[in-house]
Formats: structure tokens, sequence, C-alpha cells
């Protein structure tokens, strides 16, 4: 999984936002066809998505789907942007339009210890391959070390409900918001409890083995010390605490999974929401 990111600089309309990260093209449908010995053959019932702007194509889907174009997907929010002080930061553009992502900061800053005050954040999430419905996804973004921070998963995303003309309606913006500052109460509570927490060897050893299994290999081994490197003395880390072990881990999975730039940023947008998710059920247990 690839990914470009577009900084779109505080904008207020889904317009905007797709005009400065060049996404404001439609998905178009066109029929598939397979290659045998004679020539071609049509699948019907499969169909290719394009992309209206450069024709490449983005997705491959059932004789029944259609596309939830950009321009309907992400207009509702321009709501929660005019009434409740959101806008628009950034676009992720995943494997050339597979998956579109906008990223929204809302209300400000959350406090979780001295110096350490990440942002809200909304990502709005469309797809045209079929592995995503549309999405609004709540996430936590540390400014400190620049790492997408990822809580419970049965609570830090809604399914974004559309009427069969593709909108949502006022109500049902509202509605999201109001979910998501209910996570944020929760997920920021969460974060003062770990930063709290000291802990000491065996704790560590415990959330390393949920996370990466029986410690085995080199590789493995690896993995497991780079992460207690970032955990002693990563960005905004080095207080021993169980916050700064879960930062730890994310900063990994950000800055060190992989060594491909688009893929690294992929992963720290979407790609390794589970294993995100994973780790703060398994930190959060430490503290119980």
């Amino acid at each position: 999984m690839k990914a470009v990111q577009y900084d779109l600089g505080g904008v207020t309309t889904a317009v905007e936002a797709l005009d400065k990260s060049q996404s404001a093209w439609n998905a178009e449908l066109a029929p598939m066809y397979a290659k045998v010995l004679d020539g071609f053959t049509l699948i019907p019932d499969h169909k290719i998505v394009i992309r209206s702007d450069n024709k490449n194509p983005i997705g491959v889907v059932g004789d029944r789907y259609t596309p939830l174009q950009n321009s309907f997907a992400y207009s509702w929010f321009d709501t929660i942007c005019a009434q409740h002080n959101a806008a628009y930061n950034k676009c992720y553009v995943i494997d050339g339009g597979h998956k579109i992502i906008l990223e929204a900061s809302v209300n400000g800053p959350i406090t979780i210890r001295k110096g350490d005050e990440p942002f809200r954040q909304i990502r709005l999430i469309n797809t045209f391959d079929g592995s995503y419905p549309f999405t609004a996804q709540f996430s936590v973004w540390r400014m400190i070390c620049k790492n997408g921070m990822m809580g419970w998963s049965s609570e830090n995303k809604v399914r974004v409900h559309h009427t069969k003309n593709g909108e949502v309606h006022a109500s049902e913006a509202l509605r999201i918001l109001a979910a998501g500052m209910a996570y944020f109460t929760k997920f920021e509570e969460q974060c003062k409890v770990l930063a709290n927490k000291i802990l000491d060897k065996e704790m560590v050893e415990v959330f390393l083995t949920k996370c990466f299994g029986k410690e085995g290999g080199t590789r493995q081994k690896n993995l497991r010390n780079k992460v207690v490197e970032l955990y002693e003395a990563g960005k905004g880390t080095g207080q021993g605490t169980a916050y700064d072990l879960y930062n730890g881990y994310i900063e990994w999975i950000d800055h060190f999974r992989s060594a491909d730039a688009e893929t690294r940023l992929a992963n720290a947008v979407l790609g390794a929401n589970p294993l995100k998710e994973a780790a703060f059920d398994a930190i959060t247990s430490l503290v119980k």
C-alpha cells in the first residue's frame, strides 16, 4: 500500500480540499475483460473502476456497485467545519486513488501531560475498491513524535449512512461529531491513566509479547529491541510509563516498520490501524 500526502492548509470546504489534493475527479465504471487464447472475453459480473481524470484503474467491483463520488462523500462535513471549529488539514491518496482520506482537526488539542497536547482528528475515508465502507474514523495526532494514536476499535469509527443520492443530512453529521467528542474524552482520560502508570521490566515484556508474540529469531528480537529503545528514548517518551511504551510502539509503526517512505505514510494513516488498536488494548490491560 502506497500513499501520497497533500497539505490542505486548514480549508473549510470539501470543494477546496478536493481541489488542493487533485481529488476532484469522478469514479467511472467500465466493462471488465479477461484475456483468453483467441482474444478477450467479457466478465459479466465484474466492472473496473477508473478515474475520470487520468483513466487509471482504481478498483474491481461487482456489477451492482455504484461509486460514491468524492464530491458527495465529503460535502456533509462542511456543516461541522462551519459550526464546530473544524478544518481540513490533509488528504491522503492511497494506491493512486483506491482510497481517498480527508483528515480534519476538530475542537483543538487535548492535554495528556505537560508539553504533550495531541490534536483531535476525524478521518473521512472513501474507497473505490470495495475494501472499506465510507467511514468517519476518530484518531489523535501527537505532535511531539508525529504519530497517529488509535484507541478502541469498537468505538473509534462510525459508518456514515447516506441517502439514495449520496448525501448526508446535517443531523447525521452532528451525530458523528457527538460520537467523536465522546470518544476523544474517553481516550484522553485513558491516556492520562497510562501516563501515570510506571512500568517494570516484566510489564514491558508482557506488552511486547502481546504485540509480537514470544521472542523468537533475530528479526523479532531486533523489532522488540527497537520498540524498547523508542520507549526509553523516543520522541516525547522516556518517562517509564505505560503511555511512553504505547507511543514507542506507535513510533515504530509510523516511522520504522517499513523502509519505504510511501508505505510508512500509508501505515501511519490507515494500514496499521488494527496493530495500533491491539496495542492500545494490550497497554490498557496493564493498568487495570
